[in-house]
């Protein structure tokens, strides 16, 4: 039997592997100026597959929070500190909760642990106290769509910096808003607002309409200034099994977020080329030959589409420009470039420095090795 706790649930493992990664990028940074406060307003834990439940969200978030703690100071040269705040309403995985965090918190030595058994949203008004004068990342991660409405989250997010990342069950959500029951209409009301399925896109399938949808009201009910999302796919059907949206008020976490989100993509694309070819090897008896080669092609489809994302990034990219009258420091169009496509600040770069060889833009970053930086200007040659 395999000692791997997320055989059959490569969906989990690349949720948990974006979290973790994100969480240590954002907690090595956050560590050097402000203390942190880790939110799970969905717990569990639920399907853990180990006695320590190192494949659970809450003890991920620990085991980073606590490993960058050890490791960081701030100019002080003080040990910022740490607090997480964890929901579960359920009573019997509560219990479990509970007793799986107690031996880790330790407020005398600046980690402290919180446990709320209750509804999320109840929650709220406890951690938004709980929180304090620290930097909050909170983690939503429902079993569907009830639970957390931006109105509700709003007088949390009034900070001048705070994050969210949570974990819209697209497969359901696609199915549930195309439905017309007026039980179902009206369990999106929190989530989409009054009068959502007026408000849905027309042009897009229900679900990303949705998507889209809650994206907009993070932004304006919540007052994020950017919100976006990364598709993670079901093991062994090539559709969406939900998608992560990512809201924060701060551009160097949308650029790590980015930069989390493509490794993400490329470990899923392999994980899930193996759980088909496991799935295949169980219907046929027999085993696949090329495995390690579909792992490959499966990488392969997210090289494209990360290509694909290029050069519709360019083509925005000269869009703004345009409408910016031809001229646009870089510091302020990569994030826009970055909100709408699933690229990096490098690659961003990159095609300025493509656009300038063809002639489009002109090199005003000096030529040779060197790339657009921050306070460059990025001009637009004028048509000949």
């Amino acid at each position: 039997m395999s000692d791997n706790p997320y055989l059959g649930r490569e969906q989990t493992e690349a949720k948990h592997y974006l979290l973790k990664r994100y969480l240590q990028a954002l907690a090595f940074k956050v560590l050097t100026f402000s203390d942190i406060t880790y939110v799970d307003g969905f717990s569990g834990p639920w399907e853990c597959r180990t006695e320590t439940f190192a494949d659970s969200s809450f003890m991920i978030a620990i085991e980073v929070l606590k490993d960058a703690q050890a490791k960081t100071v701030d100019g002080r040269g003080r040990r910022r500190s740490v607090k997480c705040f964890l929901v579960e309403k359920n009573p019997e995985a509560f219990a479990r909760l509970t007793e799986a965090v107690k031996t880790y918190n330790k407020p005398e030595d600046g980690f402290e642990i919180v446990t709320f058994n209750g509804q999320f949203e109840d929650a709220i008004p406890v951690f938004d106290k709980f929180i304090g004068t620290s930097f909050p990342f909170i983690f939503i991660d429902p079993k569907g769509w009830k639970g957390y409405s931006p109105e509700k989250l709003a007088p949390v997010c009034r900070r001048h910096k705070v994050e969210l990342l949570i974990n819209f069950m697209y497969d359901h959500i696609n199915r549930a808003t195309a439905m017309a029951t007026a039980s179902t209409v009206a369990s999106f009301n929190p989530m989409l607002g009054e009068g959502w399925r007026e408000a849905l896109d027309p042009t897009m399938p229900p679900g990303l309409a949705a998507l889209k949808l809650l994206r907009e009201r993070l932004k304006n009910v919540c007052g994020f200034k950017h919100v976006v999302s990364a598709p993670i796919y079901r093991s062994t059907k090539d559709r969406p099994h939900f998608y992560l949206v990512y809201a924060t008020k701060s551009r160097d976490g949308l650029e790590a977020f980015r930069d989390t989100e493509l490794p993400t993509a490329r470990k899923h694309a392999r994980n899930r080329a193996d759980a088909k070819d496991r799935k295949r090897e169980e219907q046929t008896q027999q085993a696949v030959f090329f495995a390690g080669f579909n792992a490959d092609v499966q990488e392969a489809v997210v090289a494209e589409t990360i290509e694909v994302n290029k050069r519709y990034a360019a083509e925005m990219i000269l869009a703004e420009l345009k409408n910016a009258c031809g001229r646009m420091r870089f510091d302020k169009l990569w994030p826009l470039v970055l909100e709408a496509y699933a690229v990096r600040v490098t690659n961003v770069k990159d095609i300025c420095k493509q656009l300038a060889k063809e002639g489009v833009l002109a090199d005003t970053w000096g030529g040779g090795n060197r790339k657009p930086h921050d306070d460059t200007i990025i001009v637009l040659r004028p048509d000949p």
